[in-house]
């Protein structure tokens, strides 16, 4: 009985010790949490498996509805097109000025065929710690469905196979295309007044981000919001 009282004691002296330390380099800010400061090869691998398994277990009971109609792809490719190619290109695009930044790396959807489920999952809930959003919030069920069918096509398309049916998506009234996509959002200005000013925020210009992936970004190290 002595000996069990004295093993629980020293259990609860190292997990104190252990708690005690964790806190003191959380707050000693020795952690370098910039995103040009990569994890560690065990904190990466845990990480990774932590959002794969999750992404896996939180996506396998939702139904896939019939990803080949035709409209739904056309329709996929414009909100792909909006939202999505600076973080996760398309065909014959190397880069983009904000993906080199990005850590973890989204994967590259032109050379990667996600699976239907964990798509859809990742790109309606986002990934945390990741560029991913979730774009759940702004986009209902059959638009997100409809983003998903379209990656199922992309890695097979050629750079002017994507060109062409972009141009003849609709386009996503709350994101801005691709300059070349062959859509615009952008509404005429008016003409000013004589002796008027416009504000200055009227007079800037900007585009909304595009996603990351699974983060998502989105299987998970190469889904859509791959961390």
């Amino acid at each position: 009985m002595k000996r069990l009282v004295d093993t629980s004691i020293t259990v609860a002296v190292v997990a104190t010790i252990a708690v005690a330390g964790a806190v003191g380099f959380v707050y000693s800010g020795l952690y370098n949490i910039g995103a040009d400061d990569h994890h560690t090869r065990p904190v990466s691998a845990l990480m990774q498996t932590l959002r794969e398994r999750s992404i896996e277990a939180h996506s396998q009971h939702i139904s896939v509805p019939d990803l080949e109609d035709p409209q739904l792809i056309l329709k996929g490719a414009g909100q792909y097109a909006a939202m999505c190619t600076q973080c996760h290109l398309k065909p014959g695009m190397e880069n983009s000025e904000i993906r080199p930044g990005l850590y973890p790396q989204p994967p590259n959807l032109s050379k990667f065929r996600p699976d239907p489920r964990e798509a859809f999952w990742v790109i309606k809930h986002g990934i945390k710690m990741s560029a991913m959003p979730a774009w759940g919030f702004s986009h209902d069920d059959a638009t997100i469905w409809s983003m998903v069918a379209f990656l199922q096509k992309l890695p097979d398309m050629t750079p002017e196979q994507y060109q062409d049916i972009v141009a003849k998506a609709p386009p996503d009234e709350d994101m801005e295309m691709d300059d070349d996509a062959g859509h615009s959002h952008e509404h005429p200005a008016e003409p000013a007044h004589a002796g008027s000013q416009q504000p200055a925020a009227a007079m800037s210009t900007g585009s909304a981000p595009a996603m990351p992936s699974t983060a998502a970004p989105p299987a998970a190290a190469a889904t859509v919001g791959g961390v």
